[in-house]
């Protein structure tokens, strides 16, 4: 039994985005295929290179390259991140995204720097209420 699998998922913790996380990359093929890392605001730790959570990321990349033979790492934003501080800490919904935009560009090049093997592919993901629920769509940036 094969002991890889093709690609390290980077998102968020929130818990509103799990069920949706995991519909996504099943459609990407990557069932049962991808390690995972989860922590609040994650990828945000890279461009702001956080001098604690950064480190702790980096070898999380490298273990999963070395351990399962990894070829891609999905970094996975989404708007109204507490990360960020909400939808509240922006003027609009598209300096939020400007902003989500460049630092998943950043990240993917602390990424790329460290593992230029790897192919780095860049998520955004909008929550939106509709009828009591929360709808979830991911845009391959």
């Amino acid at each position: 039994m094969s002991h890889t699998c093709r690609a390290l998922v980077i998102n968020c913790m929130d818990f509103r985005f799990h069920t949706a996380i995991q519909d996504f990359l099943v459609s990407l093929g990557l069932k049962d295929t991808y390690d995972l890392v989860s922590l609040a605001g994650v990828s945000k730790c890279l461009a702001d290179q956080d001098s604690t959570t950064m480190p702790v990321l980096l070898k999380q990349v490298e273990l999963s390259q070395k351990l399962h033979k990894i070829s891609e790492v999905y970094l996975i934003h989404h708007m109204d991140c507490g990360a960020y501080g909400g939808h509240k800490a922006f003027p609009n919904e598209q300096v939020e995204h400007d902003r989500q935009c460049q630092d998943m560009e950043t990240s993917q090049s602390v990424l790329t720097r460290a593992f230029p093997e790897l192919q780095i592919k860049k998520v955004l993901a909008r929550i939106t209420e509709k009828d009591g629920e929360n709808q979830i769509d991911f845009k391959v940036i």
